[in-house]
């Protein structure tokens, strides 16, 4: 708890500018920091959404035909023999394993090199470890 009287703040990266600041208003700058962080952290989680429904969006256009939309394979996959997404091996695959397979194919596989794009392709390889999660 911190009681009523002044105190020292050094500010700026050259550690120059000092100055004397009350205990009350030392308590309204460590709210605003938690503020601050709150924010912070609401940013990450909102940018952590968009990742998902970009890889969500990536998958519905480009993989669905295949793999279905759980990642399950639809006949036509299965008749390509895609593999269930959803299955220990694919989900004990590295991101970069899935990326290389996404954006070079892999046997029946078309290569998407040329149609995503590195976000996108991180997007959906993050997505493809969820479908593991919901099975």
């Amino acid at each position: 708890m911190l009681t009523k009287g002044t105190f020292m703040i050094i500010a700026g990266s050259d550690s120059r500018a000092i100055c004397k600041a009350s205990s009350s208003r030392a308590v309204r700058l460590g709210t605003f920091g938690v503020v601050l962080a709150a924010l912070a952290l609401v940013g990450f989680a909102s940018s952590a959404l968009a990742a998902d429904d970009a890889g969500e969006t990536a998958f519905k256009s480009n993989c669905v035909i295949c793999h279905a939309a759980d990642g399950s394979g639809t006949p036509t996959g299965k008749a390509l023999k895609a593999p269930d997404l959803r299955s220990d091996p694919v989900q004990k695959l590295t991101d970069a394993q899935i990326e290389e397979q996404i954006m070079n194919g892999k046997n029946n596989m078309p290569p998407f090199k040329n149609t995503l794009n590195k976000d996108q392709v991180k997007a959906l390889v993050a997505y493809v470890h969820t479908l593991g999660k919901k099975h």
